[in-house]
């Protein structure tokens, strides 16, 4: 038996959710101004890191060919979130989106429509956790005033 083609979408969808959720639970319980990489700094317990541990690893041992980029995303966020450093563990995850975005939309594999606002939710989500991202660490003046 093969198992390169074992997962459905819908089966990523609710992995890349687990993942999101443990980040999303950890993020919320330290203060934002806490979440850059400091010596010292606020870890997820370790039963926290144990599930997030598994979700990824269960996931690898079933990718197979469609989701191959995949795994190495979810292993950087893997080794972020078990550092407790939130700032890091985010970007792959938007990345594991991004790519499966691009699989749908190269009708490498079907998203339904409720999947696909399930991404979307997920974008939005894992875009909250470090909104200092979006904004500018200096606030300038506008171009024309100076």
């Amino acid at each position: 038996m093969s198992n390169k083609e074992s997962l459905q979408p819908g089966q990523v969808v609710d992995t890349l959710g687990e993942l999101i959720a443990s980040l999303s639970a950890f993020a919320a319980k330290i203060p934002a101004a806490s979440r850059m990489a400091l010596p010292g700094g606020v870890k997820p317990t370790e039963e926290a890191i144990e599930a997030y541990e598994n979700i990824v690893y269960r996931f690898r041992d079933r990718a197979g060919a469609t989701y191959k980029p995949l795994p190495p995303l979810f292993v950087d966020s893997l080794e972020a979130f078990e550092a407790g450093k939130v700032f890091d563990a985010v970007p792959p995850l938007l990345q594991s989106v991004e790519q499966l975005v691009e699989l749908h939309n190269q009708e490498t594999i079907k998203f339904t429509p409720d999947q696909q606002q399930r991404m979307r939710e997920y974008n939005r989500r894992l875009e909250k956790i470090v909104p200092e991202a979006k904004q500018s660490e200096v606030d300038l003046p506008t171009p024309d005033s100076y």
